[in-house]
């Protein structure tokens, strides 16, 4: 398994907390909901990449296409 991918999801979600926490004490609950959304968004992107491996990976040893 990828360690970078895990590094890359764990930073995504450290930021977004941080960025969340700072718009919500200031006042900004609609702009940390949007936040909270785009982060997991994004995260959700980097784990469909990693599954889409592992279908063409299951494929090609099953040799199904």
């Amino acid at each position: 398994m990828q360690v970078d991918v895990l590094f890359k999801i764990a930073g995504v979600g450290i930021l977004v907390t941080v960025l969340h926490q700072l718009l919500t004490k200031s006042g900004r609950e609609e702009m940390a909901m949007l936040v909270s959304i785009a982060g997991l968004v994004l995260a959700l992107c980097l784990v469909i990449e990693m599954i889409g491996d592992l279908f063409a990976s299951v494929r090609s040893i099953f040799q199904l296409f």
